[in-house]
């Protein structure tokens, strides 16, 4: 877009804002409505008594994080499982955390994938080389194949 098709734009647009912010405020009444009437019912009211809940909360709130048998929020079983072990009076699968770690690791150690040698001579000929196609942009912005003497 060309500067003044820019300035067109946001002045329309501003426009646009400034007069429809006047419409919700003239809808409003401008006169408080009368009250309305207080029905009659037959359903009778029923006291009730509140009770509040004196408990100081913080206490429970500090100390949530000590709880026995919790372990990293998780509360696990109280009984024996098989596969599980036991901490802190409490049963946590450890296969879960082994599989975790195993896994991990693998991904974690898997070898960089470095490319063919072809790869290779067209990343460091052109700046613009896509490998998933084998293309790079020209000079002129169209894409081309390379090819390599390799």
């Amino acid at each position: 877009m060309t500067a003044f098709r820019m300035r067109i734009a946001t002045a329309l647009t501003a426009a646009a804002v400034l007069a429809t912010s006047f419409i919700p405020a003239s809808a409003m009444p401008l006169t408080p409505s009368a009250p309305m009437a207080v029905q009659t019912s037959s359903v009778q009211a029923t006291e009730v008594q509140y009770r509040r809940d004196d408990r100081d909360r913080r206490y429970y709130r500090e100390r949530r994080d000590n709880r026995r048998g919790y372990y990293n929020g998780h509360r696990g079983y109280r009984e024996h499982r098989r596969g599980y072990r036991q901490h802190n009076g409490y049963w946590f699968p450890l296969a879960a955390f082994a599989t975790g770690a195993i896994i991990g690791g693998a991904i974690n150690s898997q070898p960089r994938a470095s490319g063919s040698s072809h790869v290779q001579w067209c990343a460091s000929r052109y700046r613009t080389y896509r490998a998933s196609d084998n293309t790079y942009v020209a000079s002129a912005g169209v894409r081309r194949s390379c090819v390599s003497p390799r």
